[in-house]
Formats: C-alpha cells, sequence, structure tokens
C-alpha cells in the first residue's frame, strides 16, 4: 500500500520555491547595479576621451584645432564688461548729459547773454531803442548791483513793482471825480467804446480802477463814470444794475458778464469787448471767449 505524502514535505517544497524567488531578486538587483556602474563608467570614458581631445593654447595663445573643439585663446568677455570701455562710454555720456542741461542754462544767463549782444539787461534800453532786433529774452533776471551787495529780481516781479509804483503814484482824475462832474450827460453806444478804447494797454492790477491798473469791474466802472454812473467796483453787483438784454439784442455799449460772475466788459459788437483780463495783461479789445454770458443795458438818470 502506498506511503500516503505529509504536509511536512509539501511545505518544504513551498519554502524552496520562495528561496528560489529570493534568490532570483537578489540576482536582478545585482545585474541592474552592474549595469549601471557600468554605464557610469562608460559615460567617464567618453568625457576623459573628449578632454584628451582638447590640446591647451601654446605660450601665444591662439587658438589650435584639436580633434573636432577648436580652443579660443580666453575666455570671451562680454563688451559691456569691458572695464575700459565701459568708463569711456560713462565719461562720454555724463559730459553729454551735462551739456544738454548747461547750455540753456547759459543761454538764458541774461549777463552772459548781454555780454554776447543777444540782448541787454538794461531795461532803458529796451524801452527807448525802437526797431531793435536784439533778442528780449522773458522772464530773465535782472540784476541789482550794490557796494558789498548783489540782489537778483526776475524780470516780472520787477514789473509787478514798477506797476505798483505807477498805480500809487497816479494823479489824474478817478472815478469819483467824473462821477461829481462827468464830461457826457447821456450814454451813447458809439462813445462808450470811444472813452473805452482810450484805456487800451492799461496795466491790469487787482482791484485798480485807474488808468494806472485796472482789473475787469474796476474797468468798467471807470468807463461808466465818465457818464454820470456811480457803478459798485464789483461783477456781481454790476450785474444786478440795468436790464438783461437777449444776446441777439445786444448793443455796443452793453456789459458782458460772465454767467459764473467771474469777469465783465463792455460789449463792442461783432463777439467782440474791451475788457481787463488777468494779472500779466492790459485792456485790450478780444472776442468774447466763451458763450456762456448775459448782457445787462444801463441807462442813465
Amino acid at each position: 500500500m502506498a506511503k500516503q505524502s505529509t504536509g511536512r514535505h509539501r511545505a518544504d517544497v513551498e519554502i524552496n520555491v520562495f528561496e528560489t524567488m529570493e534568490l532570483r531578486s537578489r540576482r536582478s538587483i545585482r545585474e541592474s547595479e552592474r549595469k549601471r556602474a557600468t554605464r557610469a563608467e562608460n559615460r567617464a570614458a567618453r568625457r576623459a576621451r573628449r578632454i584628451q581631445q582638447i590640446t591647451i593654447l601654446d605660450h601665444n595663445h591662439k587658438a589650435i584645432r584639436a580633434g573636432r573643439f577648436v580652443v579660443s585663446g580666453a575666455a570671451p568677455v562680454r563688451f559691456a564688461k569691458r572695464k575700459r570701455v565701459r568708463s569711456f562710454l560713462t565719461m562720454f555720456v555724463s559730459a553729454g548729459i551735462f551739456s544738454t542741461v548747461a547750455l540753456p542754462a547759459y543761454a538764458y544767463s541774461p549777463e552772459i547773454a548781454a555780454m554776447a549782444h543777444f540782448t541787454t539787461t538794461n531795461a532803458a534800453d529796451i524801452a527807448n531803442t525802437d526797431g531793435t532786433q536784439n533778442m528780449t529774452v522773458a522772464e530773465a533776471a535782472v540784476a541789482n548791483y550794490h557796494r558789498d551787495n548783489y540782489q537778483s529780481t526776475s524780470a516780472a516781479e520787477l514789473a509787478r513793482q514798477q506797476t505798483a509804483t505807477r498805480y500809487l503814484s497816479y494823479a489824474g482824475p478817478t472815478a469819483e471825480d467824473f462821477v461829481s462832474n462827468p464830461p457826457y450827460s447821456k450814454l451813447d453806444g458809439g462813445k462808450i467804446l470811444q472813452v473805452a478804447a482810450k484805456y487800451v494797454g492799461s496795466p491790469y492790477v487787482f482791484g485798480g480802477e485807474t488808468p494806472a491798473g485796472f482789473d475787469c469791474s474796476g474797468y468798467v466802472r471807470f468807463i461808466f463814470s465818465q457818464f454820470g454812473l456811480d457803478l459798485p467796483h464789483s461783477v456781481i453787483a454790476q450785474s444786478r444794475l440795468g436790464i438783461i438784454v437777449k444776446p441777439e439784442d445786444a448793443q455796443p455799449g452793453d456789459l458782458v458778464i460772465l454767467d459764473d460772475l467771474s469777469h465783465d466788459g463792455i460789449y463792442a459788437g461783432n463777439g467782440n469787448f474791451y475788457h481787463s483780463p488777468r494779472p500779466g495783461d492790459t485792456v485790450k479789445l478780444a472776442p468774447i471767449f466763451t458763450d456762456r454770458v448775459f448782457y445787462v443795458r444801463l441807462a442813465t438818470k
């Protein structure tokens, strides 16, 4: 009768199978490691051969061909990193910037320009010379020299001081004088424009109401005082006098008042008016510069 197999024999067989698989796994790992090592050695060998193909430069630092490579004499230096070139470019650009900035200052220096006969620092020379072709520089500094002292005043400030001096020294008739003894007995558009035109060129002075200097409402007050009207020195107050007329019905001699009550003048017809515009300007005949205006007609008593 055949002998039955035991469970121990089967266990031994299973153990042998696992050992075989483990041995195979270890063998594959070792083979993979050897292959990686071999590849690394091959790469190192190829790198060494390439390096050997590159011949070191001779003492003259000339590029020579070695194998597939050409070796340059030295590592190329960027153009911007070359110290001498960079220093030269920096100095060149700096000199150009300095010259550009300095030129206008030189050209607009009144003292230097006067020496070169481009202009003069003497205001009287400019005022008394007709037909001169000398170049007058606006806002040039006018120099005033004193013993052991130097003072510089801008042309605009000097003009303002002169205007203020003339205004304070004015001794002619005032608006009050004309109101008490008006040269004209009734309002007439043509005559109003003739009187208004007499003062073209008078400088603007804030609060002024004489030919030595007008602001807008001071100019209107002075003109109409010569017709016996004692107008207030205020655009707002002047706008409340007389009657408002339509723009198409406006006549020369009517008041032109801006809608925001910031300015007024005397209508001259054809879209123009006499007015004293702004600081630095003078009384002039000019187009009405906005359509946001209304017209007021005054009348004598």
